[in-house]
């Protein structure tokens, strides 16, 4: 009887073993599905950054551009307006500097 209860102690504890090793393997797989999951979604992540950084890029190139644009074309119109008051100007001092000399003359 001793020996049959040593024996079933001997089983018992290689079950309980057997369990815990089990239990060990399937914890470990899942620490490494885990970490390997944990890289993939990390590597989606960066890809959908890098992909809105690239958009977010090209959109600020594209309004700064349009900036600039405007900003040359306000300066043509007040380079423009600058020379027709200045020939404007010109004319006039032409025409005053004619008079004085007609008239003194």
């Amino acid at each position: 009887m001793l020996e049959e209860a040593i024996n079933t102690l001997k089983e018992a504890e290689a079950t309980a073993k057997g369990m815990l090793d089990g239990a060990k393997l399937r914890t470990e797989k899942q620490v490494e599905d885990a970490k390997q999951e944990g890289a993939q979604k990390a590597k989606e992540a960066r890809g959908k950054a890098e992909a809105e950084v690239s958009d977010l890029m090209r959109t600020i190139e594209r309004k700064a551009g349009e900036t600039a644009g405007e900003l040359v074309s306000n300066m043509e119109n007040k380079k423009a307006a600058i020379g027709a008051k200045a020939e404007s100007a010109m004319h006039k001092a032409a025409a005053l500097i004619v008079e004085r000399i007609t008239t003194d003359g």
